[in-house]
């Protein structure tokens, strides 16, 4: 995935519309979920040693917070996860979960740049 452009990472026109209503806010809740971003992969990470269970809750909070912040890509990766967990396929969500900690790290670079953009 290291050739996605930003427009591939964010949602541009979602995150406009948070900070239209957000204002300066807005780079607080960003500082706050790139904060907590790589607990949430952690969390993911060790749900794969769980169950399905496991696995779907913390890929489906994943998929809120990145959801809620206009990160795309992270969003629909955790989407997938949370989809192959619900369906029990524990070894597609481990293969999935491999590229975690690149999408984040692209999510994480692409949501920096958007904030210091505004």
């Amino acid at each position: 995935m290291t050739s996605s452009a930003p427009a591939d990472i964010l949602d541009v026109a979602a995150l406009n519309d948070l900070k239209d209503m957000l204002g300066e806010a807005l780079a607080e809740i960003a500082d706050s979920f790139l904060g907590g971003l790589d607990g949430e992969v952690g969390a993911i990470q060790q749900a794969l040693g769980a169950d399905a269970v496991a696995i779907r809750a913390a890929a489906h909070s994943l998929k809120g917070s990145a959801g809620n912040m206009g990160v795309r890509v992270l969003a629909q990766l955790a989407s997938a996860i949370e989809k192959a967990a619900m369906e029990g396929d524990v070894a597609r969500c481990a293969a999935l979960a491999q590229g975690l900690p690149e999408v984040a790290t692209q999510a994480r670079l692409a949501l920096a740049a958007y904030i210091a953009q505004s």
